[in-house]
């Protein structure tokens, strides 16, 4: 859900600004299904938390998403989206090159969601306090996600079919700085709310 609004967030941006789309459409349909069903399948079959039992039941009138839940996925969708706007401005306006811009701003739409999966996976408390490599299907669909995600910069016919650039080690490293940045951007609203909630 998350990186659909964040997508939707990016594009909306660049054409309020006046700039060209920053994705097109074969490239959001790839993210979609590559870097986001992916980690998403393996979501559906987390192991069950240590901790399942002495947490209290939920109450019979509170939504499936509540206003806290909400807001984060408000948060989570902007910052994703705005994150991959800059990258793209950015890009666009100091090279002029629009291949290349569409090409980061692919990576790092794609990158995202590989990432904040582990923040994301453990909405109520920090990563850390529950193995967050627990779930192998959710470890093997990042790597595969990863590998996917290279695939059409390394691959002659596909980085043609998607109009895409090949990116230099210092940008694929700006990348996963925008996605670690994304995770650190949830943990950190994951304190905050959990401290307001224990107000």
């Amino acid at each position: 859900m998350c990186d659909a609004f964040g997508e939707i967030i990016t594009v909306i941006g660049a054409m309020l600004v006046g700039l060209p789309l920053p994705v097109t459409a074969i490239q959001i349909l790839w993210i979609n299904v590559v870097s986001d069903g992916f980690p998403h399948l393996a979501l559906t079959v987390d192991p069950h938390r240590l901790d399942i039992m002495s947490t209290p039941p939920r109450k019979p009138d509170e939504h499936i998403i509540n206003n806290w839940m909400r807001t984060l996925i408000v948060l989570v969708s902007l910052s994703a989206g705005l994150i991959a706007l800059v990258v793209f401005i950015y890009t666009y306006l100091n090279t002029s090159d629009l291949v290349l811009a569409r090409s980061l701003t692919f990576a790092t739409l794609g990158a995202n969601s590989l990432v904040y999966v582990f923040s994301v996976r453990t909405l109520k408390k920090p990563f850390w306090k529950e193995n967050p490599f627990k779930n192998k299907w959710l470890n093997i669909s990042v790597v595969a996600g990863v590998l996917f995600q290279l695939l059409p910069f390394t691959m002659v016919s596909l980085r043609n079919f998607f109009d895409l650039k090949p990116l230099s080690l210092l940008q694929w490293v700006s990348v996963f700085f925008a996605a670690i940045l994304m995770f650190f951007i949830i943990e950190t609203s994951k304190i905050i709310f959990r401290l307001r909630v224990e107000k």
